[in-house]
């Protein structure tokens, strides 16, 4: 400030008018500017963040109820109903004995209470009844010891008799007490005529149990019912050691919550659970979704939880009318919304950071006028000497240079302007060292092509560079990688004294999905004959579930045994494979399932198929059928099978081609290229 003190000896009074009318305008159109593109910074955050949302939710409703999360659903509630199913076969069989009335060989069953004596009740009817009850009791007997979730069985005639096991005066005490027939579910199986579950509910050590109770008839007639207390104790369990991002919980008939996690569900899920009973929940959303779970089908729904998405796989729990449901949060549900999520935050970030960019560049530029405005104001002294008006001329050429990007010009006024000449050659050395500063910035940006570079490098590394030959047989491949971060990888490789053949697609894109790529070739590679394909995949999907980081992998595995001339294969969660042999037939190889890494632990179903002469077998990457034409038409399987049918005389080699060809010609023209893989063999 002290160097910028001899100015003011230049006329003080005209310098003080002249910034008054010149100043003042320039400071008001500056701090307007700055404020308008800071609400311009905050509105575009806030339009992006609504994209955002808008687009994770798109990626949700596109996604088939085939999806993975909705298979686990169906797994668990196949696994569920499994166990209650297995109960309700038991207390049917229990209930066809008694219904028999086949008197037994004089025994007395354990645990028997009999009712007061009434009108309608004789001791003759009453010994019949006891004995025709001994081959039931002794089924029930073994059904105990061979079933832990069971903690009490018991058969109860309408003509006042009990028969409970285990025997001991507790059960009798809290099944007898004069009558039985008066609890509930008597009187609904009686008038219902059918097996019907109560609860869940706790018995008197804290346990969660069910009752399942049958109705028995004798002539025709209503004579009793069969009946077992059931822990679920199990289900509890394991509900809460369900591994993954979601949150597992069952509803029954009415929609209200029987059996959740004992974790907490993270924000937002909570938002789900806001009420016990989803068809009566606040929120119009979630009692949508208990709608839907109430239709009694396998499926999913999208909820909206605030600001954000979450998505429930659900599927029936058939036996005692409930249904499991697995809640996701959106970013969390599968890698393309998570990709979404993080593309569009970084696209927020960098529009921000632009805004906020331009919003210094403006204020440096308004420094800058209003440094040229002083020059301006200055000038006006011209009329007090020609020595000034000399001085401020050579100074405006100055800045003229230094707009031009000129940063090594230099000022040599003096007398009172001596000091202004300083500041801007101080001025044109800071801009020097800032152009600089951001060209080395730009130089660093443009690294960016090594991500790129490191993925290309990647999907060339996945091409097996030799194919194994095998007398007898004919094994191509082909692999064409494309621009897409996505990954399909193939392998055939000789184990022994047979070949192996994989083939599987990266449930992800980027960095991340590549590792997983080489970590499946290797491991896949490095698994010996005895394994065999079941084993080898579940040890793959051991390793993917540690280490893969919720990514998946759809993989196709199989070993050819050219010496009995047998294919061993399995499928999880990739395209079925297909055979076409001499006459034009199709035989589609079967499988699918959950891809690899979705279970902690995954058992697959092996199988054997024989290899005849003549047959040709493709193995396929989803870019093959979802290459696309100009129109967005679908290059398909079906037209893969007709290509491979009129050309099954040829050799695989020429068959290989001409796909390869027809799918280049049919996609030329897409604007979405896809990696594609493919292997033909065939058997001479």
């Amino acid at each position: 400030m002290e160097r910028m003190a001899g100015i003011k000896g230049l006329g003080f009074k005209i310098f003080a008018i002249l910034a008054a009318f010149a100043l003042l305008p320039l400071l008001y159109v500056g701090i307007v500017s700055l404020l308008e593109m800071n609400q311009a910074s905050r509105d575009v955050q806030e339009n992006i963040t609504q994209l955002s949302i808008s687009l994770n939710r798109s990626a949700l409703l596109v996604m088939p109820n085939e999806a993975d999360q909705v298979q686990l659903a169906i797994a668990k509630a196949n696994q569920y109903n499994e166990f209650f199913g297995s109960l309700a076969h038991q207390n049917d069989l229990v209930a066809s004995y008694a219904s028999s009335f086949s008197e037994g060989d004089g025994c007395v069953p354990p645990g028997i209470w009999i009712a007061p004596t009434s009108s309608n009740f004789t001791p003759g009817k009453r010994n019949a009844t006891i004995r025709s009850l001994c081959v039931p009791a002794r089924v029930m007997q073994s059904l105990h010891e061979t079933e832990p979730a069971l903690t009490l069985s018991y058969i109860g005639t309408e003509d006042g008799v009990l028969v409970t096991w285990p025997y001991s005066n507790d059960s009798l005490k809290s099944t007898a007490p004069f009558s039985y027939k008066d609890t509930p579910n008597y009187a609904m199986a009686k008038s219902g005529k059918k097996t019907i579950w109560t609860g869940p509910y706790e018995n008197d050590e804290g346990d969660r149990m069910m009752t399942i109770t049958t109705p028995f008839f004798r002539e025709g007639k209503f004579a009793g019912i069969m009946g077992m207390d059931v822990s679920i104790e199990s289900i509890f369990t394991d509900l809460s050691m369900m591994r993954g991002r979601g949150y597992p919980f069952i509803i029954d008939g009415t929609g209200l919550i029987v059996a959740r996690s004992n974790n907490k569900p993270n924000e937002p899920l909570n938002i789900i659970f806001g009420s016990e009973n989803l068809s009566e929940a606040a929120s119009p959303e979630v009692r949508a979704v208990a709608k839907k779970m109430l239709k009694g089908s396998s499926g999913s729904a999208i909820v909206a939880l605030g600001r954000d998405d979450g998505y429930v796989a659900y599927s029936p729990i058939t036996t005692p009318g409930w249904i499991l449901g697995i809640a996701y949060a959106s970013e969390e549900m599968s890698l393309p919304a998570r990709f979404i999520d993080a593309g569009i935050k970084e696209v927020a970030s960098s529009a921000t950071q632009g805004l906020s960019d331009s919003s210094r560049r403006v204020r440096d530029m308004a420094l800058a006028v209003f440094a040229i405005t002083v020059i301006a104001v200055l000038g006006a002294g011209f009329l007090i000497g020609r020595r000034i008006e000399g001085d401020i001329d050579s100074l405006a050429r100055m800045a003229e240079r230094i707009s031009r990007g000129d940063f090594d010009v230099r000022a040599n006024t003096s007398g009172e302007l001596a000091d202004l000449a300083w500041a801007f050659n101080s001025m044109a050395s800071d801009l020097k060292h800032y152009a600089a500063a951001l060209d080395k910035d730009a130089h660093k940006r443009g690294g960016s092509g090594m991500k790129t570079d490191f993925i290309d490098e990647v999907k060339l590394s996945l091409v097996s560079a030799v194919l194994p030959e095998e007398e007898g047989y004919e094994i191509e491949a082909l692999y064409k990688p494309s621009s897409a971060n996505r990954f399909d990888l193939y392998d055939v490789s000789r184990i022994d004294d047979k070949i192996a053949l994989a083939m599987a697609g990266v449930g992800g894109d980027g960095i991340q999905a590549a590792m997983l790529a080489i970590m499946s070739r290797a491991l896949i590679r490095a698994c010996p004959e005895k394994m065999g394909p079941s084993n080898t995949i579940s040890e793959l999907n051991s390793q993917i579930s540690q280490y893969g980081r919720g990514t998946n992998l759809a993989c196709f595995y199989a070993l050819l045994d050219p010496s009995d001339h047998t294919l061993d294969y399995v499928n999880a969660g990739f395209n079925p494979p297909f055979i076409v042999d001499p006459g034009g037939m199709v035989d589609t190889l079967g499988g699918g399932g959950i891809a690899l890494g979705m279970l902690d632990r995954l058992e697959l179903e092996e199988t054997c198929i024989p290899v005849q002469p003549g047959d040709v077998m493709v193995i396929y990457s989803d870019g093959v059928v979802e290459a696309e034409n100009e129109d967005g038409e679908h290059f398909g399987l079906e037209r893969l099978i007709n290509l491979v049918i009129n050309n099954r005389t040829l050799s695989a080699e020429e068959i290989l081609w001409i796909a390869g060809k027809e799918i280049q010609d049919f996609s030329k023209s897409s604007k979405n290229p896809a990696d594609l893989a493919m292997i033909i063999i065939k058997r001479r």
